[in-house]
């Protein structure tokens, strides 16, 4: 839990300081997503795949989000045949557990092949490693919305917030709640099409104060939290409306409260669709 120290949150203005300097990062040129990929209609379907790979292999969910913004960035600047987008996906799934991972939880390149059936040579991997390197760089130390998400959660409740209910009685349970939607909110955001072209920090971001927003804090976006991120309720609006929207219509088929509701777990309402390699390929 987080404690007040008259206008600041303790430790948040070393927080202010490190986003500010990973919000430069991520506004540099060459970074901006143009859509215009000619496989984008396919981008739903080869994230959900990707994110049951990651499942498998246990990867962290920084790793899978900064797979997808490498897959992202990746296909906007090229044309790929089916095939090979799962080639790419699975490259992008090696290159960031290389950056965020322990080395005992690398996937190897026989375990990536086995989630195609071994359909490509194995080489074909060392090339397209070789080949997103060369595209970014060899920087892809990329900006996630993950990572802004994480970063905020430990300054996500404060010790003013009240409940729409009343007051909170356990701060460290309402702690843990809370971040249980920001996992939801996550997942939802990098499924969500029409949040590539934004920067991942709005997004991330926008996915705390849409948490506090569900979980039911009389005020969602404070002023204290806006400071700590230079981010105004309007900067965050239009994020926060779409995820909550979704969560509304997920929340409608398995139960009636709708997305203030807090009785049940945000994480167990959520139930994300799978679409295996064959389906798709074969």
């Amino acid at each position: 839990m987080s404690y007040l120290d008259g206008n600041y949150i303790l430790g948040s203005e070393y927080v202010t300081e490190i986003l500010f300097w990973v919000k430069e990062l991520e506004r540099r040129p060459g970074r901006a997503y143009k859509k215009i990929s000619p496989q984008l209609s396919k981008r739903g379907q080869l994230v959900e795949w990707s994110r049951d790979v990651s499942c498998k292999l246990g990867l962290c969910e920084s790793t899978f989000h900064l797979a997808v913004r490498l897959i992202d960035l990746f296909m906007d600047g090229h044309e790929i045949a089916d095939p090979q987008l799962y080639l790419v996906a699975l490259g992008g799934l090696l290159l960031a557990a290389k950056m965020e991972e322990k080395d005992g939880n690398i996937p190897k390149c026989t375990k990536l092949n086995s989630f195609v059936k071994n359909f490509f040579p194995i080489r074909d991997f060392y090339s397209i490693e070789l080949v997103m390197l060369n595209y970014f760089d060899w920087n892809i130390s990329l900006p996630t919305a993950c990572y802004f998400a994480s970063t905020m959660l430990p300054y996500s409740i404060l010790e003013t917030d009240r409940l729409v209910s009343g007051p909170i009685l356990h701060y460290s349970k309402a702690q843990a709640y809370l971040e249980e939607y920001v996992q939801l909110f996550l997942k939802l955001s990098v499924s969500e099409i029409s949040f590539i072209e934004l920067l991942p920090s709005v997004v991330g971001v926008a996915v705390v104060a849409a948490a506090r927003k569900a979980f039911g804090l009389v005020e969602a976006w404070p002023f204290k939290l806006q400071r700590m991120t230079d981010y105004s309720w309007a900067d965050l609006h239009f994020v926060v409306q779409r995820l909550l929207f979704i969560l509304q219509q997920m929340s409608a088929s398995t139960y009636d409260e709708g997305y203030g509701s807090c009785s049940g777990s945000p994480i167990n309402s959520s139930q994300m669709s799978m679409c295996s390699f064959e389906e798709v390929l074969l």
